[in-house]
């Protein structure tokens, strides 16, 4: 997996599926099976159907020149890819849309900008995963009554009172521009 700090996973490609240019970030998918260095390609045989659907329909001028398209990659992991059709120049520009990194990216924005300690910070992770402060506690190697200070600690630092409330906060989060 591509780490939370990772670009974009950006690729621009042609009507024939020739890679023009890859980030960093979509080149770290290549081992999830998304990709490639000459050709895009993807292990998910039902969203390359769609895509080439798409290209088809753009390059008659019959389809909207901009998709979202669900996507598995290898791992089991779900993404969506955000197709745009660049018409004056004919190309398409495919950005991947991943939740996991995107929330691995606002997880560290949030820690820093609240003053988390590591241990609140994994506590929150764990948090945002769905995990309740018993089974937290476990994953921790703490007791469940220090995993609940923890949680009480991470409230008070977040303004919030509610784990739902918490994982809102997190997934909503926008940093301030200093």
């Amino acid at each position: 997996m591509a780490t939370p700090h990772a670009s974009k996973p950006v690729f621009v490609i042609d009507a024939r599926l020739n890679v023009q240019f890859s980030n960093r970030g979509a080149q770290a998918l290549q081992n999830d099976g998304l990709g490639g260095a000459d050709r895009f390609t993807a292990s998910d045989k039902e969203f390359m159907a769609r895509l080439m659907s798409w290209l088809k329909r753009c390059g008659t001028g019959g389809w909207p020149g901009e998709a979202r398209l669900p996507l598995s990659l290898r791992c089991g992991r779900q993404v969506a890819i955000e197709a745009v059709h660049l018409e004056s120049i004919d190309l398409f520009v495919l950005s991947v849309d991943d939740p996991e990194i995107a929330m691995g990216r606002k997880l560290g924005e949030v820690a820093e900008a609240c003053g988390l300690t590591p241990t609140e910070e994994r506590m929150l992770a764990l948090i945002v995963e769905g995990l309740d402060t018993i089974i937290a506690a476990k994953r921790l190697g703490i007791a469940p009554t220090t995993a609940r200070t923890h949680l009480q600690r991470l409230f008070a630092k977040t303004g919030t009172a509610r784990q739902s409330e918490l994982v809102r906060f997190v997934a909503t989060y926008v940093e301030e521009p200093r």
